[in-house]
């Protein structure tokens, strides 16, 4: 069994109360739960044990997970009462998906709600806990202003934004994981006619590829095992903005409904004979180079160039630096306010870091690495002792006195010298070639040639 597919499927648990993923002979490979004391089992009674071993009051033929595996049909939210071999018995609403691989059945997984805990509050069906999930976030609203940069490209972004904020036409944005999709997404929704219509946004690869389409299309109560009358997202969107984040995560059974509906302009629940209306505008993005994902197979050619009548290609952090000291100041005041303290600033050593690390992660790691380093800072600036050591190692920049076991080279480090020294003399100009080429007694040329040479500016002729 694929274990990126078990990883993917784990982060169903935050809106579910236990999972559990057995394989083709019903031995126990996964399992989780979020309230332990129900059912009294832990990883170790269960994983490597087979699924009637565990439960021995249950029969094969009662068992909807081996019915799964067996048929390859999914049961969504039946009620089951269960036993384990510890005496304990649970009560619970339960869900349950093939995995396949290569058109394989190669196991099930089965998510469950507890109904002890869960009755009081009248959420025990399992899509009723999705919806929830998608759309608890969806008063997080961000405009353009969110977008915090001095980058000519990003720049270029945001005024293209403003251009085609009353387009209708799909969508799709490219950019690394942390860059900023999501700003970009709401501020696209935000500045145009649907900014006070349903914003709902969706992660593909965070859900099962056959829950997905119930989720995206909505069901037909008799349509399979549990299925209920249930509106899809594209009906719950309608109206407004539909965001699919990670496209090219969707199975591609999926990928051509998903076409069907931005051709047509209609929705079809799963089992349904009747297509419904919609006017819902589709926002999809991805995290990998969306010609290669069509190149590779991840996406259809047709649902690509469907998608991509407006495109925008979101640079990585390290093809921006310039942005970087910008940021800094943005989440300083925003963590000042969030937790009610007042760091003033940071340390020539915090900058110098900052200016010389890579940024993997992008905008999301650099926010995440100043609000680590505010939960250890005592005093009135951040200094490199409050940050993590893998960012200080990763910059090469001398602390202490010490170097960093890095094994960067003499001209490595002279290099990123001179770039933390180029870009800060470049954000303090606020991009002003003039102004930063006279602070550092070189001229314009040499400037722009050292800004090209370190990746702070496009590298445009």
């Amino acid at each position: 069994m694929d274990s990126r597919y078990i990883e993917r499927n784990l982060k169903l648990v935050d809106y579910i109360d236990g999972m559990m993923i057995v394989d083709k002979d019903c031995i126990i490979r996964q399992y989780y739960s979020a309230h332990p004391d129900i059912g009294n089992l832990t990883q170790e009674d269960v994983i490597g044990r087979s699924l009637f071993d565990v439960y021995p009051t249950l029969r094969r033929e009662d068992s909807h997970i081996y019915h799964c595996i067996r048929t390859g049909e999914p049961s969504i939210n039946y009620e089951q009462s269960y036993r384990s071999f510890k005496g304990d018995v649970v009560n619970s609403s339960c869900t349950t998906l093939p995995i396949r691989e290569k058109g394989e059945i190669v196991g099930a997984i089965d998510m469950v709600i507890y109904k002890d805990i869960r009755a009081k509050e009248k959420r025990l069906s399992l899509d009723v806990n999705v919806i929830d999930l998608l759309t608890r976030n969806q008063n997080r609203s961000y405009d353009l202003a969110d977008i915090v940069t001095a980058d000519p490209r990003m720049l270029a972004i945001k005024e293209k934004i403003r251009n085609t904020a009353n387009a209708s036409s799909p969508v799709l944005v490219y950019g690394q994981t942390g860059t900023g999709k999501e700003l970009v997404v709401n501020a696209i929704h935000r500045c145009g006619p649907r900014k006070g219509k349903p914003f709902i946004a969706q992660n593909c690869a965070a859900i099962p590829s056959t829950l997905l389409e119930s989720i995206l299309f909505g069901t037909t109560s008799g349509s399979f095992t549990g299925a209920r009358d249930t509106q899809g997202l594209f009906e719950l969107a309608n109206g407004g903005t539909l965001f699919l984040d990670e496209i090219n995560s969707m199975e591609l059974e999926a990928q051509a409904k998903l076409l069907r509906v931005l051709e047509e302009g209609t929705v079809r629940r799963i089992g349904d004979k009747v297509s419904r209306k919609i006017d819902v505008r589709v926002v999809a993005a991805v995290n990998e180079d969306p010609e290669e994902c069509v190149r590779s197979g991840k996406i259809r050619a047709d649902v690509f160039y469907r998608l991509c009548v407006i495109r925008y290609d979101i640079p990585p952090l390290r093809q921006r630096m310039g942005d970087v000291p910008l940021l800094m100041d943005y989440f300083r005041k925003y963590y000042n306010r969030k937790l009610g303290v007042n760091i003033i600033g940071y340390s020539d050593e915090v900058v110098d870091i900052f200016m010389k690390y890579r940024w993997p992660g992008n905008v999301r790691e650099l926010k995440n690495v100043i609000e680590s380093a505010y939960q250890v800072n005592l005093g009135p600036i951040l200094t490199a002792d409050n940050l993590p050591e893998r960012i200080v190692a990763g910059s090469g920049v001398l602390v202490g006195g010490e170097l960093p076991q890095t094994g960067l080279s003499l001209t490595e480090m002279v290099n990123n010298f001179e770039k933390s020294i180029i870009a800060g003399a470049y954000a303090r100009s606020h991009g002003s070639l003039t102004a930063a080429a006279a602070e550092l007694k070189i001229s314009k040329q040499t400037l722009l040639y050292k800004l090209r040479k370190y990746g702070l500016v496009p590298d445009v002729k």
